[in-house]
């Protein structure tokens, strides 16, 4: 990365500035001050939802289905896949079992039981490139995940 490290805040205000200007609010509506969730539109016309962790405690957290993210690799970004299959695990022995993932998503049909990949993202041009290949907009990457054949 060139010139300064943007703080925190800093960038998480920049990424929602960005997911403003390409995305529409969710229909489940933005969470408070934890989480802003969208839709955004497919160049083939599917929807995408997401759900990003805008809290002060967290890092900055990108949430999408992981069909559509599965061919998009070796960006830099940090990435952790969440199955659907792991969901409502125990926490420990003799626990009840919880939802294992951030709450805000629960609300977000298309979301809450979908296998999910949640990327880290430490500089607004990294959630520009995901939201690129989500929008179908780059014309050098290869087919995406949801182009149906």
């Amino acid at each position: 990365m060139t010139g300064q490290a943007l703080t925190r805040s800093e960038l998480k205000a920049a990424c929602l500035a960005l997911l403003d200007a390409t995305a529409i609010e969710h229909p489940a509506g933005h969470q408070g001050r934890l989480a802003a969730r969208y839709l955004l539109r497919t160049d083939a016309n599917e929807r995408v939802g997401l759900m990003f962790e805008k809290g002060d405690k967290t890092q900055a957290h990108l949430w999408v289905e992981s069909r559509f993210v599965r061919d998009f690799t070796g960006h830099g970004i940090e990435s952790r896949v969440y199955l659907a299959s792991a969901l409502y695990q125990p926490a420990g022995d003799g626990q009840k079992a919880a939802y294992g993932r951030h709450a805000a998503l629960q609300s977000m049909r298309d979301l809450a039981h979908a296998d999910l990949v949640r990327f880290t993202i430490s500089e607004p041009q990294q959630l520009q490139q995901v939201l690129e290949h989500l929008a179908g907009f780059d014309a050098t990457s290869k087919p995406s995940a949801f182009s149906r054949a």
